[in-house]
């Protein structure tokens, strides 16, 4: 099968979605081809080791601008190149994984007198877009082949946004049976951790771009009432615009000698072991790979009880849940995680990876991907 991926960025937990299904299809005899925005924008790039990751098993990269910026030019500027690809590679089916992606899509496969498919996965909506946006987006995936949600909560959102429920299918995203190895010796910030851990520093962790969707605010908030009591430190990674405030913050609470900032790190689920507890005290996400990795990892889990999160999370089974926005609420489960027995712990982070181990792995995304590819074109 010829396989056409076509994505906006290969950055964060997407990015890695879209790099090991790729792999996994290419590693399976498929021809794989990945476009993808060639200029940064603000925050928005496209990740090196992703890039570097591909290239390295065969995966066909081209960067074009743009799939990501809402300019028709540009937009059309990729829908010329992509016709050349598809007749070039004679794509068979084509898989968005964004509503602009998805319309340079439905255009340029009209290079073909088949007709090839094209679905879109969507992993998220965005908070910030405006309604003539979101109308756009909505009319673009009305008229595609099948739209994948990636949760239960994804699904009934699109219903609510005015999405055909016929046209959409639920796929988890799923991920490796294990992080990559990693030189603990060769990362300063694991050495520093490991210290922490040996002098009995309870580590709380954060791990995903620093801003204000994933609300690490809020979790500092919580954590200056904690800190103390507990002899606990707590550890961001990732980059953002929010880091230089919560660093700010962190003073202003007297507590910076207890608050890490790391900077982004490729596959920064190898630091989730070290961590007595992870808090993802999110507004909004699609499926966050964070919670799926801590499971994988047997690492308890805190999330806020947004959809997303709490389909994955029971709360005291999983892991624990607390109430969006409520700063009282999150310093409350803090402390109960940080203090919980190890047998305790035990039970419930094993409970955790029995229920990634049912139907999140890759090998399920990709073999449930396969079975869609197979059928829409079995009716092509």
């Amino acid at each position: 099968m010829n396989i056409l991926h076509l994505t906006t960025y290969l950055q964060g937990g997407l990015g890695r979605i879209i790099q090991d299904l790729a792999i996994d299809q290419r590693m399976s005899g498929n021809k794989v081809t990945i476009v993808t925005t060639k200029t940064p924008i603000a925050d928005y790039c496209n990740y090196d080791e992703y890039l570097t990751a591909m290239a390295e098993k065969d995966v066909e990269l081209h960067l074009i601008d743009s799939t990501f910026k809402r300019e028709l030019y540009l937009n059309l500027n990729v829908v010329e190149k992509v016709r050349d690809i598809i007749i070039k590679n004679d794509i068979d089916i084509i898989h968005a994984h964004a509503a602009i992606p998805a319309l340079v899509g439905v255009i340029a496969r009209q290079v073909q007198k088949e007709h090839i498919p094209v679905i879109h996965s969507m992993q998220g909506w965005g908070t910030n877009k405006s309604f003539e946006q979101e109308e756009m987006d909505r009319i673009i995936m009305n008229g595609l082949d099948c739209i994948v949600a990636s949760s239960v909560s994804s699904i009934e959102l699109m219903k609510d946004k005015g999405i055909d429920p016929d046209r959409i299918v639920l796929i988890y995203n799923g991920i490796a049976d294990r992080s990559t190895d990693m030189d603990e010796a060769s990362d300063e910030d694991i050495a520093e951790l490991i210290k922490l851990r040996n002098e009995g520093v309870k580590l709380i962790g954060c791990v995903g771009t620093v801003c204000k969707r994933k609300n690490q605010e809020l979790l500092l908030d919580a954590f200056s009432e904690t800190a103390e009591k507990y002899n606990a430190a707590c550890i961001f990674i990732g980059e953002g615009d929010m880091v230089l405030p919560l660093k700010e913050k962190a003073e202003l609470y007297n507590i910076a000698d207890k608050v890490r900032f790391y900077r982004y790190k490729e596959d920064s689920s190898r630091f989730l072991k070290y961590f007595d507890l992870v808090v993802l005290p999110s507004l909004s996400e699609g499926l966050p790979l964070t919670v799926l990795e801590c499971f994988r990892e047997r690492v308890l889990f805190l999330g806020s009880d947004i959809p997303s999160i709490a389909e994955l999370v029971k709360d005291g089974d999983t892991g624990y849940l607390f109430l969006s926005e409520k700063v009282d609420d999150l310093t409350d489960k803090l402390e109960r995680g940080i203090s919980i027995t190890s047998v305790e712990k035990q039970v419930i982070t094993e409970n955790a990876y029995k229920f990634y181990e049912a139907d999140f792995t890759k090998q399920i995304m990709f073999d449930t991907y396969m079975n869609l590819y197979n059928d829409l074109l079995s009716k092509s």
